[in-house]
């Protein structure tokens, strides 16, 4: 006797394994978000070549390093660190994220999975002394990728309530077949909304070490620095669009 089996994808969790998934469902919230932005120029001819076709790229280049700290998320509390290039859709202003690092597994997998967040686990610190704080993203720990310093100095215009931060990811799935390199490649966009925001300037600097080449941030390095800010909010990734699919 045989039977037939019942598994359907109407039945199936949003991850596997199928029927304990590794992260909930959508939308993704965070509360108690400080993040660190440091912005800079960059190399334009090193950042096309990180950049997907169907983007384009204003000069002069601009980049960013984005250090975040989580208190608290649906995938628990953790910390993140970004790459990100100013980039245009059709257009429209955002920003496409090459690298990122975070500190914990399930906000891997779901960032990944779902929007193509490129996250890899590394160890991100931070460290204060006296009205400095530092910080340090590291894989493994102990050798040294990237580094921002922040001087918090005074406040700032918040951003009006609910502003979107547009990002750009790709997504890749390997294919299981012999001699066939992708299954999937997309080109997603997914907006973060935020609110309850308070923003403050500051001084300070970011660098890369460039000692590894398996983690290469530092293929897009800082030409000049231009600013750096501490942004509080709280936010929720709710929506998301496909801009091509490969």
């Amino acid at each position: 006797m045989k039977r037939q089996g019942k598994l359907n994808p109407e039945k199936m969790g949003l991850t596997m394994p199928v029927d304990a998934p590794g992260f909930v469902d959508k939308p993704a919230f965070w509360r108690g978000v400080n993040s660190y932005t440091f912005n800079y120029e960059t190399d334009p001819e090193a950042a096309a070549e990180l950049v997907p076709e169907p983007l384009t790229l204003p000069e002069p280049a601009k980049a960013c390093l984005i250090f975040n700290n989580f208190e608290w998320s649906t995938g628990g509390p953790y910390f993140e660190l970004l790459q990100g290039i100013n980039v245009e859709f059709e257009g429209e202003p955002c920003v496409y994220f090459p690298h990122l690092a975070v500190s914990e597994a399930v906000p891997l997998t779901a960032g990944r999975e779902i929007y193509g967040f490129p996250k890899k686990v590394g160890h991100i610190e931070f460290v204060r002394q006296d009205d400095v704080l530092a910080m340090y993203f590291e894989r493994p720990k102990g050798l040294r990728i990237a580094t921002g310093v922040f001087r918090q100095l005074r406040p700032a215009e918040p951003p009006p309530e609910g502003t979107l931060m547009k990002a750009v990811n790709l997504r890749v799935i390997t294919s299981p077949e012999p001699g066939k390199k992708h299954s999937l490649c997309e080109l997603i966009l997914a907006e973060l909304a935020m609110v309850n925001t308070e923003v403050w300037t500051g001084e300070g600097n970011c660098s890369y070490s460039g000692l590894s080449e398996l983690d290469p941030w530092h293929k897009l390095p800082v030409v000049k620095h231009l600013d750096c800010s501490l942004l509080k909010c709280d936010s929720t990734l709710n929506s998301a669009r496909i801009l091509k699919r490969w």
